[in-house]
Protein backbone atom coordinates (compact mmCIF):
# COMPACT_ATOMS: atom_id res chain seq x y z
CA UNK A 1 0.00 0.00 0.00
CA UNK A 2 1.39 3.34 -1.05
CA UNK A 3 0.72 6.78 0.42
CA UNK A 4 -0.30 7.94 -3.04
CA UNK A 5 -2.98 5.23 -3.11
CA UNK A 6 -4.29 6.35 0.28
CA UNK A 7 -4.30 9.98 -0.85
CA UNK A 8 -6.30 9.06 -3.96
CA UNK A 9 -8.69 7.00 -1.81
CA UNK A 10 -9.28 9.90 0.61
CA UNK A 11 -10.12 12.23 -2.26
CA UNK A 12 -12.55 9.76 -3.82
CA UNK A 13 -14.10 9.12 -0.39
CA UNK A 14 -14.61 12.84 0.13
CA UNK A 15 -16.28 13.37 -3.24
CA UNK A 16 -17.82 9.85 -3.57
CA UNK A 17 -17.51 10.54 -7.26
CA UNK A 18 -14.67 9.32 -9.49
CA UNK A 19 -14.90 12.14 -12.04
CA UNK A 20 -14.90 14.93 -9.45
CA UNK A 21 -12.02 13.33 -7.54
CA UNK A 22 -10.01 12.87 -10.77
CA UNK A 23 -10.55 16.53 -11.60
CA UNK A 24 -9.25 17.65 -8.19
CA UNK A 25 -6.27 15.30 -8.37
CA UNK A 26 -5.62 16.22 -12.00
CA UNK A 27 -5.36 12.62 -13.12
CA UNK A 28 -7.22 10.68 -15.76
CA UNK A 29 -10.46 9.08 -14.58
CA UNK A 30 -9.50 5.56 -15.80
CA UNK A 31 -6.15 5.79 -13.96
CA UNK A 32 -7.90 6.80 -10.74
CA UNK A 33 -10.46 3.98 -11.05
CA UNK A 34 -7.60 1.53 -11.62
CA UNK A 35 -5.78 2.79 -8.49
CA UNK A 36 -8.87 2.29 -6.32
CA UNK A 37 -9.48 -1.18 -7.76
CA UNK A 38 -5.85 -2.19 -7.06
CA UNK A 39 -6.17 -0.93 -3.48
CA UNK A 40 -9.37 -2.93 -2.94
CA UNK A 41 -7.72 -6.03 -4.39
CA UNK A 42 -4.70 -5.57 -2.14
CA UNK A 43 -6.88 -5.18 0.97
CA UNK A 44 -9.23 -7.99 -0.08
CA UNK A 45 -12.42 -5.99 0.50
CA UNK A 46 -14.45 -3.49 -1.52
CA UNK A 47 -14.30 0.05 -0.19
CA UNK A 48 -17.25 1.49 -2.04
CA UNK A 49 -20.71 0.25 -2.89
CA UNK A 50 -21.34 0.89 -6.58
CA UNK A 51 -24.90 1.77 -7.49
CA UNK A 52 -25.11 2.50 -11.18
CA UNK A 53 -22.69 5.35 -11.85
CA UNK A 54 -22.65 6.38 -8.21
CA UNK A 55 -20.27 5.14 -5.50
CA UNK A 56 -20.91 5.19 -1.77
CA UNK A 57 -18.30 4.63 0.92
CA UNK A 58 -19.10 1.37 2.74
CA UNK A 59 -18.20 0.20 6.28
CA UNK A 60 -14.75 -1.06 5.26
CA UNK A 61 -14.11 2.19 3.39
CA UNK A 62 -15.11 4.25 6.43
CA UNK A 63 -12.72 2.30 8.67
CA UNK A 64 -9.89 2.76 6.16
CA UNK A 65 -10.72 6.47 5.87
CA UNK A 66 -10.36 6.97 9.64
CA UNK A 67 -6.94 5.31 9.63
CA UNK A 68 -5.86 7.15 6.48
CA UNK A 69 -6.87 10.50 7.98
CA UNK A 70 -4.85 9.68 11.10
CA UNK A 71 -1.81 8.75 9.03
CA UNK A 72 -1.89 11.98 7.04
CA UNK A 73 -2.48 14.02 10.20
CA UNK A 74 0.69 12.49 11.65
CA UNK A 75 2.58 13.18 8.43
CA UNK A 76 1.50 16.83 8.54
CA UNK A 77 2.68 17.07 12.15
CA UNK A 78 6.00 15.48 11.17
CA UNK A 79 6.49 17.93 8.32
CA UNK A 80 5.70 20.85 10.61
CA UNK A 81 8.21 19.57 13.20
CA UNK A 82 10.89 19.14 10.54
CA UNK A 83 10.25 22.63 9.21
CA UNK A 84 10.47 24.01 12.76
CA UNK A 85 13.75 22.15 13.29
CA UNK A 86 15.11 23.53 10.03
CA UNK A 87 14.04 27.04 11.04
CA UNK A 88 15.69 26.52 14.45
CA UNK A 89 19.02 25.63 12.85
CA UNK A 90 18.80 28.42 10.30
CA UNK A 91 18.41 30.99 13.10
CA UNK A 92 21.13 29.57 15.34
CA UNK A 93 24.80 30.47 15.01
CA UNK A 94 27.93 30.83 17.11
CA UNK A 95 29.80 34.12 17.15
CA UNK A 96 33.25 34.64 18.63
CA UNK A 97 34.75 38.03 19.47
CA UNK A 98 38.07 39.04 20.93
CA UNK A 99 36.57 42.04 22.73
CA UNK A 100 32.88 42.69 23.43
CA UNK A 101 33.48 46.45 23.12
CA UNK A 102 33.47 46.02 19.32
CA UNK A 103 29.79 45.11 19.48
CA UNK A 104 28.71 47.46 22.25
CA UNK A 105 25.07 48.34 21.59
CA UNK A 106 25.18 47.20 17.97
CA UNK A 107 24.67 43.52 18.77
CA UNK A 108 21.73 44.36 20.98
CA UNK A 109 20.05 46.13 18.08
CA UNK A 110 20.76 43.22 15.73
CA UNK A 111 19.12 40.83 18.19
CA UNK A 112 16.07 43.11 18.46
CA UNK A 113 15.84 43.26 14.67
CA UNK A 114 15.98 39.45 14.46
CA UNK A 115 13.67 38.11 17.20
CA UNK A 116 14.08 34.46 16.09
CA UNK A 117 17.85 34.54 16.56
CA UNK A 118 19.53 31.90 18.74
CA UNK A 119 23.02 33.24 19.39
CA UNK A 120 25.94 31.74 21.26
CA UNK A 121 28.78 34.20 21.85
CA UNK A 122 32.29 33.16 22.82
CA UNK A 123 35.31 35.18 23.88
CA UNK A 124 38.46 33.87 22.20
CA UNK A 125 41.81 35.18 21.07
CA UNK A 126 42.39 35.69 17.36
CA UNK A 127 44.50 32.53 17.20
CA UNK A 128 41.82 30.51 18.99
CA UNK A 129 39.12 31.94 16.74
CA UNK A 130 40.93 30.85 13.58
CA UNK A 131 41.21 27.31 14.93
CA UNK A 132 37.53 27.34 15.90
CA UNK A 133 36.51 28.55 12.44
CA UNK A 134 38.45 25.75 10.77
CA UNK A 135 37.05 23.01 13.04
CA UNK A 136 33.58 24.61 12.65
CA UNK A 137 32.94 25.05 16.38
CA UNK A 138 32.46 28.76 15.58
CA UNK A 139 30.52 30.12 12.61
CA UNK A 140 31.65 33.76 12.54
CA UNK A 141 34.59 35.51 14.21
CA UNK A 142 35.13 39.22 14.84
CA UNK A 143 38.57 40.46 15.82
CA UNK A 144 41.80 42.06 14.75
CA UNK A 145 42.80 39.88 11.83
CA UNK A 146 45.43 41.64 9.76
CA UNK A 147 46.38 38.91 7.29
CA UNK A 148 44.59 36.57 4.91
CA UNK A 149 44.90 32.91 5.83
CA UNK A 150 44.21 29.75 3.80
CA UNK A 151 40.67 28.47 4.21
CA UNK A 152 39.43 31.68 5.88
CA UNK A 153 37.38 34.46 4.29
CA UNK A 154 38.30 37.82 5.85
CA UNK A 155 36.39 41.06 5.34
CA UNK A 156 37.89 44.20 6.86
CA UNK A 157 35.29 46.37 8.56
CA UNK A 158 37.47 49.16 10.00
CA UNK A 159 41.08 50.19 9.50
CA UNK A 160 41.83 51.16 13.07
CA UNK A 161 44.51 52.58 15.38
CA UNK A 162 45.39 52.15 19.04
CA UNK A 163 45.55 55.31 21.14
CA UNK A 164 46.14 56.12 24.79
CA UNK A 165 43.12 57.52 26.56
CA UNK A 166 43.39 59.89 29.51
CA UNK A 167 41.38 62.62 31.22
CA UNK A 168 41.85 66.16 29.97
CA UNK A 169 43.80 67.21 33.08
CA UNK A 170 46.46 64.54 32.64
CA UNK A 171 50.00 66.01 32.12
CA UNK A 172 50.25 64.38 28.69
CA UNK A 173 46.92 65.70 27.49
CA UNK A 174 48.35 69.01 26.22
CA UNK A 175 51.61 67.60 24.88
CA UNK A 176 52.13 67.69 21.13
CA UNK A 177 53.49 64.43 19.77
CA UNK A 178 53.65 61.63 22.29
CA UNK A 179 56.51 59.14 22.05
CA UNK A 180 57.06 55.83 23.73
CA UNK A 181 59.54 57.35 26.20
CA UNK A 182 56.73 59.60 27.44
CA UNK A 183 54.72 56.59 28.55
CA UNK A 184 57.38 53.98 29.31
CA UNK A 185 57.01 54.44 33.09
CA UNK A 186 53.48 55.84 33.12
CA UNK A 187 50.70 54.24 35.16
CA UNK A 188 48.48 52.09 33.01
CA UNK A 189 44.99 50.75 33.64
CA UNK A 190 44.34 47.42 31.94
CA UNK A 191 42.04 44.46 31.67
CA UNK A 192 42.88 41.49 33.93
CA UNK A 193 46.16 39.67 33.29
CA UNK A 194 44.34 36.56 32.12
CA UNK A 195 42.33 38.42 29.51
CA UNK A 196 42.69 37.43 25.88
CA UNK A 197 42.88 41.05 24.81
CA UNK A 198 45.98 42.72 26.29
CA UNK A 199 46.64 45.80 24.19
CA UNK A 200 49.28 47.40 26.39
CA UNK A 201 51.35 44.21 26.47
CA UNK A 202 51.28 43.97 22.70
CA UNK A 203 52.40 47.55 22.15
CA UNK A 204 55.10 47.57 24.81
CA UNK A 205 56.49 44.35 23.38
CA UNK A 206 57.58 46.38 20.35
CA UNK A 207 60.16 48.01 22.64
CA UNK A 208 61.04 44.78 24.45
CA UNK A 209 59.60 45.93 27.75
CA UNK A 210 56.47 45.54 29.85
CA UNK A 211 53.90 48.18 30.79
CA UNK A 212 53.69 49.57 34.31
CA UNK A 213 50.20 48.33 35.06
CA UNK A 214 48.81 49.77 38.29
CA UNK A 215 45.30 48.35 38.02
CA UNK A 216 43.70 45.35 36.36
CA UNK A 217 39.97 44.86 36.45
CA UNK A 218 36.72 44.93 34.55
CA UNK A 219 35.50 47.76 32.32
CA UNK A 220 33.46 49.33 35.11
CA UNK A 221 36.44 49.67 37.45
CA UNK A 222 38.72 50.69 34.59
CA UNK A 223 36.34 53.55 33.89
CA UNK A 224 36.38 54.69 37.52
CA UNK A 225 40.16 54.56 37.67
CA UNK A 226 40.42 56.53 34.43
CA UNK A 227 37.91 59.08 35.67
CA UNK A 228 39.93 59.50 38.90
CA UNK A 229 43.08 60.11 36.84
CA UNK A 230 44.83 57.05 38.24
CA UNK A 231 46.43 56.23 34.91
CA UNK A 232 45.55 55.80 31.26
CA UNK A 233 44.49 52.88 29.16
CA UNK A 234 45.02 51.74 25.58
CA UNK A 235 42.07 51.28 23.27
CA UNK A 236 41.40 51.45 19.56
CA UNK A 237 39.52 54.41 18.15
CA UNK A 238 36.73 52.08 17.04
CA UNK A 239 36.35 50.71 20.57
CA UNK A 240 36.01 54.22 21.94
CA UNK A 241 33.59 55.15 19.20
CA UNK A 242 31.39 52.15 19.98
CA UNK A 243 31.57 52.82 23.72
CA UNK A 244 30.04 56.20 23.74
CA UNK A 245 30.62 58.72 20.99
CA UNK A 246 27.65 57.62 18.90
CA UNK A 247 24.53 57.96 21.07
CA UNK A 248 22.52 55.76 18.68
CA UNK A 249 24.88 52.87 19.33
CA UNK A 250 25.68 53.31 23.00
CA UNK A 251 22.63 51.98 24.79
CA UNK A 252 23.22 52.38 28.49
CA UNK A 253 21.78 54.64 31.15
CA UNK A 254 25.27 55.62 32.24
CA UNK A 255 26.50 59.15 31.69
CA UNK A 256 29.45 59.91 29.43
CA UNK A 257 32.58 61.85 30.24
CA UNK A 258 35.18 63.20 27.80
CA UNK A 259 38.62 61.66 27.47
CA UNK A 260 41.57 62.66 25.33
CA UNK A 261 42.81 60.27 22.62
CA UNK A 262 46.47 60.46 21.68
CA UNK A 263 48.49 58.17 19.35
CA UNK A 264 52.05 57.04 20.15
CA UNK A 265 53.97 58.24 17.12
CA UNK A 266 56.94 55.85 17.34
CA UNK A 267 54.91 52.66 17.90
CA UNK A 268 53.12 50.64 15.26
CA UNK A 269 49.58 51.23 16.49
CA UNK A 270 47.73 50.26 13.33
CA UNK A 271 45.21 47.44 13.47
CA UNK A 272 42.28 46.13 11.45
CA UNK A 273 38.90 45.00 12.69
CA UNK A 274 37.72 42.16 10.46
CA UNK A 275 34.93 39.62 10.29
CA UNK A 276 35.89 36.10 9.25
CA UNK A 277 34.27 32.77 8.38
CA UNK A 278 35.39 29.46 6.90
CA UNK A 279 35.71 29.43 3.15
CA UNK A 280 33.14 27.22 1.40
CA UNK A 281 31.21 26.43 4.56
CA UNK A 282 27.42 26.35 4.42
CA UNK A 283 26.50 28.71 7.25
CA UNK A 284 23.04 29.12 8.85
CA UNK A 285 20.90 31.84 7.32
CA UNK A 286 21.15 33.98 10.48
CA UNK A 287 24.95 33.87 10.29
CA UNK A 288 24.79 35.23 6.73
CA UNK A 289 22.35 37.91 7.93
CA UNK A 290 24.85 38.90 10.61
CA UNK A 291 27.72 39.05 8.12
CA UNK A 292 25.67 41.15 5.72
CA UNK A 293 24.59 43.50 8.53
CA UNK A 294 28.19 43.91 9.68
CA UNK A 295 29.27 44.74 6.13
CA UNK A 296 26.49 47.23 5.45
CA UNK A 297 25.41 48.65 8.81
CA UNK A 298 28.34 48.46 11.22
CA UNK A 299 29.34 52.02 12.19
CA UNK A 300 32.86 53.10 11.25
CA UNK A 301 34.38 56.08 13.06
CA UNK A 302 35.95 57.16 9.75
CA UNK A 303 32.45 58.05 8.57
CA UNK A 304 31.92 60.44 11.48
CA UNK A 305 33.85 63.66 10.73
CA UNK A 306 33.29 65.06 14.21
CA UNK A 307 34.92 62.05 15.80
CA UNK A 308 37.57 61.64 13.13
CA UNK A 309 38.82 65.22 13.42
CA UNK A 310 38.68 65.34 17.20
CA UNK A 311 41.29 64.37 19.75
CA UNK A 312 38.47 63.77 22.21
CA UNK A 313 36.14 60.84 22.74
CA UNK A 314 33.44 59.96 25.24
CA UNK A 315 33.54 57.02 27.59
CA UNK A 316 30.78 55.62 29.81
CA UNK A 317 30.96 56.77 33.40
CA UNK A 318 29.32 53.98 35.37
Amino acid sequence: MLLSQLNYFRTVARHQHISHAAEELRVAQPALSSTISKLEKELGVPLFDRIGRNIILNDAGQRLLRHADYIFTQLDALNAALQQTDEFHENEFTLSVSNSMFLNGWLQQFVLDNPKIRLCQKMLSEEQMLEALLDESVDVALGEFDEDLPGIVRHTLVEDEYVITLPGNHPLADKGDIYFEDIRDADIIALPANTIFKIADRLFAQKDCKPNIVFEGNHRMMTKMLYLNKGFLFASRQMLYMCGHNPDIYSNNATLFPIVMRPIVDLNCRCSLSICWKEGRELPAMAWNFIHAMKTQYPDYHNDPAFLNSQQAYYPNF
